[in-house]
């Protein structure tokens, strides 16, 4: 009876072992589902190596994409058509005369930023600074645009001067001179 009693005694034992192991497997599953929750990155993780499995997500995530993007889109109209709204209502208590006096102040500003535009290409022009460089000129006078513009340049030279080499190579020396006196100079005697 012992061997017997023995064997019931290991067969609870693995019994109670798998229980536990079985316990621990579903506890470990269960915090496995909550993180895939709280991450939906953690399945894509685990399906890396699939091919299809990444398109499938690539395709979800561009469907995403392009939902979030309409929303935007909807969602700058709808922001447009209320501003639209807004103005009305606003201009709605105006006279005209009011209304009149907005739209030249309107004009005003669109022919200042015009004339700003104007001369800082003037400057530009004048100094012979690239024309990509007009729109960042900065100053009020023609004066303070010249000034910047000077400054720019200089900016502008320090980096066309830098070489790649810090200064290594020499510039071969355009005068026109015998073969022997090039190898002579490139080696470094004279």
């Amino acid at each position: 009876m012992t061997d017997e009693n023995t064997e019931t005694q290991r067969a609870e034992e693995a019994a109670a072992k798998a229980a536990a192991e079985k316990e621990a497997a579903d506890k470990a599953a269960a915090e496995a589902a909550k993180v895939a929750e709280a991450d939906p990155d953690v399945e894509l993780l685990k399906d890396a190596r699939n091919p299809d499995a990444v398109k499938r997500a690539l395709d979800a995530e561009r469907d995403r994409a392009k939902a979030a993007k309409k929303a935007a889109d909807d969602a700058t109209a709808a922001l447009e058509a209320e501003r639209k709204k807004v103005k009305e209502f606003e201009d709605r208590d105006k006279s005209e005369q009011e209304k009149a006096e907005q739209r030249a102040a309107d004009k005003e500003k669109e022919a200042a930023d015009a004339t700003g535009k104007l001369v800082r290409l003037e400057v530009a022009l004048e100094k012979k600074l690239p024309a990509k460089l007009a729109a960042r000129l900065s100053g009020e006078t023609k004066a303070e645009l010249e000034a910047d513009a000077d400054e720019l340049l200089k900016l502008v030279k320090e980096e066309d001067s830098v070489s790649v080499d810090g200064g290594a190579r020499k510039k071969a020396s355009t005068s026109k001179s015998s073969p022997d006196s090039m190898i002579r100079q490139m080696a470094g005697r004279r």
